[in-house]
């Protein structure tokens, strides 16, 4: 078993980029992260329902504390993952192949959809990313588990899309799908963030992904290395492909990829 904390950012009106980002990993490191978390806040007389890293990450006599906080979630045995879509490449799509990225179950004889997804919002695209990609790393016969802060705007539609997800599972129904893991997906729960270390790990490390994707996409330059504060909350990444972008160039070989797999004419798809 795995337990995964993951946190969004991006997902204002107006922003040209979208992250999901958290950490996987076993119960008992997270135990140890959240203690060292916790005593790295009291160190700098900082309560734990006060943390708030987009507010932090701004203030100068903050950082002394979140190079601590960042340094701490190297010390143990969590994971870093995150995925990011650029909202102008996702709305370039139509609202038919948006609804499928963001979840929308295709019937596979008929090419019809049996549910709604969320075309109007393009953290789907990387929230399923994550799961998929933390799903590969529970073991067979295991399950990962994921948590998420009951306040924010994700758990609504994660609550469905978990349910829906299971119950294509349960159904033997991976039309359109390459995600080979889906049988590990395991509960979602919903705490408060204000009460969480771990999703407080996960905000710190969402907000400074979302940064350093906005710093890539203007200068045009998709190799710039992380560094500073980011360096050090990926210092135990497990893969490249753990860490990613999403453009129109990974979204055609998405949809390429699906159309592939299940036949489906993107342009014969109805509603």
């Amino acid at each position: 078993m795995i337990d995964a904390y993951l946190d969004e950012s991006g997902i204002h009106d107006g922003a040209e980029i979208c992250v999901v980002a958290g950490y996987f990993g076993g119960s008992g490191q997270f135990k140890k992260l959240a203690s060292a978390w916790q005593k790295v806040l009291t160190k700098h007389g900082v309560a734990l329902h006060e943390f708030h890293a987009t507010e932090m990450l701004r203030a100068r006599r903050y950082q002394p504390m979140l190079l601590e906080l960042t340094q701490v979630i190297g010390e143990y045995r969590v994971y870093p993952v995150s995925f990011g879509i650029v909202v102008a490449d996702f709305n370039s799509y139509s609202e038919i192949q948006r609804r499928f990225i963001t979840g929308a179950t295709l019937n596979e004889k008929t090419g019809k959809f049996l549910s709604s997804g969320c075309p109007n919002k393009p953290y789907f695209v990387p929230f399923q990313l994550c799961l998929k990609q933390v799903t590969a790393y529970a073991p067979v016969g295991g399950k990962a588990h994921f948590f998420f802060g009951s306040d924010r705007p994700v758990a609504g539609y994660a609550r469905s899309l978990f349910e829906q997800i299971k119950k294509q599972v349960r159904e033997g129904s991976y039309a359109g799908t390459t995600w080979k893991e889906k049988d590990r997906l395991g509960e979602a729960d919903f705490p408060l963030a204000k009460q969480t270390p771990q999703l407080q790990a996960a905000d710190l490390y969402c907000f400074l992904t979302y940064r350093h994707m906005l710093e890539r996409r203007a200068a045009q330059d998709w190799n710039v290395q992380p560094s500073g504060l980011l360096a050090h909350c990926l210092k135990n990444i497990r893969s490249i492909e753990d860490h990613a972008y999403q453009d129109k160039r990974c979204i055609d070989e998405m949809l390429e990829e699906t159309r592939l797999i299940s036949g489906f004419d993107w342009n014969a798809v109805s509603a």
